[in-house]
């Protein structure tokens, strides 16, 4: 076996490509989608549950074998069997290195994992706004976004991940959802210990609150006393771990802003400008459809969310196209680009106009499943590090190369 590259592309020559795996794995979840729609509408609730456990499964099995070529992945399953100081700073992955050196495929099945979550964040909220039958399709118009490209497609695991756990922290702040302070302050601390973005992350998240609609905040049970117990532990616990992990976070920072010249351009692609068009052509519609002037917009919170987050999108484009910093901006477009999605989807929810997703849910799947898909019927596996490249052996035939 080839010595492992010190530097990207990372390559392993143990990949193959497979498009009609691909294909067939994409229409599944398609299929799955129309199938909780048909479920819900004819009362099949037990047959929606199904879809509803499939359809990640299936997001698993897809991204995790999808991202196996990719530089993060093949770096991180290397690395983590002899040294972690490559995710210093991030004590999740510290402590799951163990154990992920141990999984089928190590960080590419880790990595479906995630992608998995991010097609079950829109169920469970379709779950909870009583939109059964869109539930499907909004977890399809997640995972295959291009607003999500490098999380998704470029197997950025840990930062996906962080910010999949700061989702409950915008629906919070946003007033999007009732979220138990328990399962809030649990999942802002993991995310704490799983990427050093985390402190710019979490204040995106909490920028929600400032335009949120009036009113009181959702809580969970309990009285005052209990409720500022909890939140000043939680905020203590917060502050400890930002304290350990600062050096990580000033070491970086100061790289992408005086050294990192490498950056993505994914935000300024045409399938993303195609979508945020067909945002537009949504909200539009509802606009009119509604009768809502600027007035009635401006007082709705949730209207305010979803312009914020349009505005911040478009101005991290904007940063990328001047060159303002962009090897730091641009590491943001994807958590931004899901804040974005979730309070597109709330919007629409507030305005009871669910079928003004369409326009944006057939611009992702015409960019996954006619421009995505067909690019792996050209992939040079083995010679570059690329998406849809998948493994041409079962896991436990897998070459794994020795550290030094």
């Amino acid at each position: 076996m080839l010595p492992f590259p010190q530097s990207a592309p990372f390559r392993i020559d143990q990949v193959t490509a497979a498009p009609l795996g691909m294909a067939a794995l994409s229409l599944a979840l398609v299929a799955t989608a129309a199938g909780m729609t048909a479920a819900d509408q004819t009362g099949r609730r037990q047959l929606w549950r199904a879809g509803a456990v499939l359809l990640p499964a299936l997001v698993t099995v897809l991204f995790g074998l999808a991202s196996w070529g990719t530089s993060d992945v093949t770096k991180l399953s290397h690395y983590l069997s002899f040294d972690t100081s490559r995710v210093r700073g991030e004590a999740f992955w510290e402590l799951a290195a163990p154990l992920i050196v141990r999984l089928p495929y190590r960080m590419a099945l880790v990595h479906g994992l995630v992608a998995a979550g991010y097609a079950s964040a829109p169920i469970l909220l379709a779950r909870l706004w009583g939109a059964r039958a869109w539930a499907g399709w909004w977890a399809l118009l997640v995972v295959f976004s291009p607003l999500l490209r490098n999380f998704l497609q470029n197997g950025v695991s840990r930062q996906a991940l962080m910010t999949l756990l700061l989702l409950p922290l915008l629906l919070w702040a946003g007033r999007l959802a009732t979220v138990g302070r328990w399962v809030l302050a649990a999942a802002t601390l993991a995310a704490a210990t799983v990427h050093t973005s985390f402190a710019g992350t979490a204040l995106l998240a909490l920028a929600s609150r400032v335009l949120a609609p009036a009113g009181l905040a959702p809580r969970g049970p309990g009285g005052r006393h209990r409720r500022r117990l909890a939140g000043a532990l939680l905020a203590g616990a917060l502050v400890g771990l930002l304290a350990v992990a600062a050096p990580m976070v000033w070491e970086k920072l100061r790289s992408y802003t005086q050294q990192e010249s490498f950056f993505n351009g994914y935000a300024l692609a045409l399938p993303v400008v195609r979508l945020q068009l067909a945002m537009a052509v949504g909200a539009a519609l509802v606009c009119w459809r509604r009768r809502l002037g600027w007035r009635q917009l401006l007082a709705c919170g949730h209207s305010r969310q979803l312009a914020g987050f349009a505005l911040l999108f478009g101005l991290i484009q904007q940063c990328l196209r001047q060159g303002w910093v962009p090897a730091l901006t641009s590491r943001f477009a994807d958590s931004v680009g899901l804040f974005l999605l979730i309070a597109w989807l709330a919007w629409l929810e507030r305005y009871r106009a669910r079928w003004a997703v369409l326009p944006t849910l057939l611009v992702t799947l015409d960019t996954w499943l006619l421009d995505r898909l067909p690019e792996g019927l050209t992939l040079r596996c083995g010679h570059d590090d690329a998406f849809l490249c998948t493994p041409d052996r079962w896991p436990w035939q897998v070459r794994w190369g020795r550290g030094p």
